[in-house]
Order: C-alpha cells, then structure tokens, then sequence
C-alpha cells in the first residue's frame, strides 16, 4: 500500500514537473526567437539608414568613389562602404565587401537590393549610379553579443526554472495527495481493526472537488458500515433475548416429562400441549427473524402489482377464523385496486396489520379501509383502526422497531416483530407506514399504509 501510495506520488510529482518545465523550456526558445529577429530586424534597419545617407551622398558628389571606408571598423555609423560597377569581377576587392552575383545584380538594375552576411558583417547593396551599385556592411559584433548575453540568460532561468518545476511538482503531489494518504490510512486503520466505528472525520474537509467528494464518501460508507454493524449486534442481542425465555420453558418441559417421577395423565397432557404451543411459538419468531434478516432497502425493479382490494378480503377472512369473536368491517372500492409491493408479500403484510389490531384491540371491532389513488397522487392508502387502549405519542414511531412493545402491550403475547416485519415489507415497496390514533378521537390506533399505485 505505501509503495504504491510512493509511485502515484513520483507520477503525480514528474507529469506537474514535466508540464511546467516544457512550458518554461517553450517561452525560452520563443523569447529567444523574438529577441533574435527583433535584433536582426534592428540590425537592418541601421544598415538601411546608412545605405539610403550613402546613396544620398554618391548622387551629389559625382566625384565620390569611397575609398578608404572599405574597413569595417565601427559597429555604427559610419558604415564601411564600397563601389562595384558591371564591369567588375565576382570575387574582386578585399574584405567583407567583396564583389558577388547579387551585388552585380544590383548594379545592372536587375533588382532593387540585395542582403547577405559576410563572416561578422551584414552587407547590403543598393543601387547608385547607371552600371554602379554600392556595397554598405555593418558589424554584427554587438547583436552577436546581445543574442549570446541573451541565450545564457535564458539557459540560466530555464534551468532555475526547470528545477523550480520540480520542486513545485513535488509539493504539488505531496499536498493534492493527502486527502488520498488520509483516506488510505482511514481504510487500513478501519481493515486492521475490523471495525467500521474506528475512523476519522473525513467529511470536515472544505475540498469542493473531486478528492473532497471521495473523501466525504468514504466517511459516509462508514457511517453506514458502523450503523450496520450496530444494527446487526443488536438483532442479534435481541433475538438472543427473546429465544432464550422458550428455550428454557422448553427445557423445564422436556426436563418434567423426561423425568423418572411418574406424572398424572393430566399433568402429561398439559406439559405436552404447553411444549407444542411453545415449539409453535418459537418457530414464528424463529421464522419471523429469518424475514427481518433480509435487506429493507427499495428495489423497484423487483415490485410487481396486486390488487389490494382482493388481498385485504383475503386477509379478513383469514383474521376472522383466527380470531372468531371479533368483528372486521370493510370500506372497500367496488372495482380492483393496484398496488406496487414485492412478490408474494402483500398478504403478510395485510395478515400482521390485522393480528396486531385484533390482539391489541381489546376484543372491539376491527375497520378496514381502502382509499383508491387520486389523479396525479400515485399512491393507495389502507388504514386498519381498532378499539384498543392505544400508543403513546412518544411510542408511535417505535413500535416498527424490533422486538420493541409499547407498555401498554407488554402483558400480552408475542415477540414484537409484527409490525416490524410490516415495515420492512413497506419500505421494500417505497411507501410509508405511520401509527396514529384514531381519526374519530375515541380509544385505539390507526396504522396507516401508503402504497405507490400500480
């Protein structure tokens, strides 16, 4: 993990590195082509003054032949100058304003001018009299100079710059990567310790880009994975608890009917119908655990459409059979229903609503109701009320924990996971599920189911 954290870095660090130092090597060589032609262009620039005052001068003095400004001693004025006729010989005179094609070129008035470099002068000629020409030349001592002043100036910063690149792409690399090292070191501490509780608040980081958003990711799968967790070993602590109070019912039992003491036939029977009810029982809770086990999460993907209308006649004729001496009523639309809910589970859910209105409510009568989805609302909601001695406001929201009962409802039978189970199979179908007291203010609780419609 270090030797890669190490590599991403070095690669981080040369690609800033190299991209700075191109950059500086690139406005090296284009200050260096700047300057160069702007001191040639300077250069010529002179060297065309002088042969214009030198053109000047021959076609007022007819007798001006230049001699003795052949030597090109200055580097400015007074420029070195030389007169050539058509007459003359490529190659013929002395010096760096020897005769050339171009120069005779010039002469026959075959072209206006002509420029070269001989060795360190700049000649130009220029056209004077009828079949004559002049050759001006300029020393490049000082350009030559200023160019070569200039490259090493360029080639010294450069190279400071070049290796200021480096540095800069080192602490580049070094301070962009930290929310990355933090993240890394969060994750391993977090893998070592095998606990999703064990990490550092990455979400305070002010980062607005892409490593913030990483980092607050992360921290956010941790929290999730702690919450998880917790979850977790609390299901298991409560379904511990709540399997341990018929196991040793169902060991006192079996210790009573295994015993060398012989038993009245009586005793046998009730021990043995006690051990039944008690084997049913915890193969519910054993059942309902297994159902709780599974994730709650949405899926829509897997929602498939019943008619809710049907399933909650189903339901009521299952709840009566169950529970003979209580009254359901219904408040039904006449025309079926849709509701979007997870395969298979629209009856259980409809079953645990009502076994739980019919063992909490007192033995009072039991209401149903179905109120079909609006135009542009999407949704199907189903209330069951009943009579009972109600929930406390602050116990509303709990009662959809696991294994939590209200304290009204302790003395009775159950687990306390029906509701529970009625709210994983909510949540599964995107609805909501609510308990709140009755509508009419008399006595009892109302569970309210909100469906997405089909």
């Amino acid at each position: 993990m270090t030797a890669r954290r190490g590599s991403l870095r070095r690669r981080v660090a040369v690609l800033v590195a190299g991209s700075v130092a191109v950059a500086v090597v690139l406005v090296a060589v284009l200050t260096w082509l700047v300057v160069s032609s702007q001191v040639r262009a300077s250069l010529d620039t002179a060297l065309d003054r002088e042969a214009t005052r030198v053109q000047r001068l021959v076609r007022v003095d007819a007798d001006w032949t230049g001699e003795g400004s052949e030597e090109c001693r200055y580097a400015a004025e007074p420029a070195c100058v030389r007169l050539v006729e058509t007459a003359d010989e490529v190659g013929g005179g002395t010096g760096p304003l020897r005769t050339t094609e171009a120069a005779l070129a010039v002469a026959r008035g075959d072209q206006p001018r002509a420029r070269w470099t001989a060795g360190p002068v700049r000649v130009v000629a220029v056209p004077t009299r009828p079949g004559e020409a002049a050759l001006v030349g300029v020393p490049t001592r000082q350009a030559d100079l200023a160019l070569a002043r200039t490259a090493v100036a360029l080639t010294a910063t450069g190279g400071v710059g070049v290796v200021l690149a480096g540095l800069l792409g080192w602490a580049a690399a070094t301070v962009g990567l930290r929310p990355v090292r933090r993240l890394d070191e969060a994750v391993r501490r977090v893998r070592d310790s095998a606990d999703p509780h064990d990490h550092v608040d990455l979400a305070s980081t002010s980062r607005d880009d892409e490593l913030g958003r990483l980092a607050v990711a992360v921290d956010s799968m941790l929290v999730e994975l702690a919450a998880a967790d917790d979850a977790q070993r609390a299901f298991v602590a409560d379904a511990s608890h709540e399997l341990r109070t018929p196991l040793t019912t169902l060991r006192t039992n079996v210790q009573l009917l295994t015993a060398d003491r012989p038993l009245r036939p009586e005793t046998r029977a009730a021990l043995s119908a006690a051990l039944g009810e008690e084997l049913a029982a915890m193969t519910r809770t054993v059942d309902d655990l297994v159902e709780l086990a599974g994730d709650d999460r949405p899926r829509t993907a897997e929602l498939v459409v019943e008619d809710v209308v049907a399933a909650v006649r189903e339901a009521v004729v299952a709840t009566s059979r169950r529970a003979p001496g209580v009254e359901v009523r219904t408040d039904l639309p006449d025309a079926p229903v849709g509701v979007r809910v997870p395969p298979g589970r629209l009856g259980r859910l409809l079953d645990v609503v009502l076994d739980n209105a019919v063992k909490y409510g007192a033995g009072g009568a039991v209401e149903v109701r179905v109120v079909s989805a609006t135009p542009g609302d999407g949704v199907v909601v189903v209330t069951v009320s009943d009579h009972g001695v109600g929930i406390p406001a602050d116990e509303r929201e709990r009662v959809f924990d696991r294994f939590h009962r209200a304290p009204s409802a302790r003395g009775l039978p159950g687990s306390g996971l029906g509701l529970a189970i009625a709210a994983q199979v909510v949540a599964r179908a995107g609805g909501t599920i609510t308990a709140e007291a009755r509508a009419d203010g008399g006595a009892g609780t109302t569970i309210r189911l909100v469906l997405p419609a089909g």
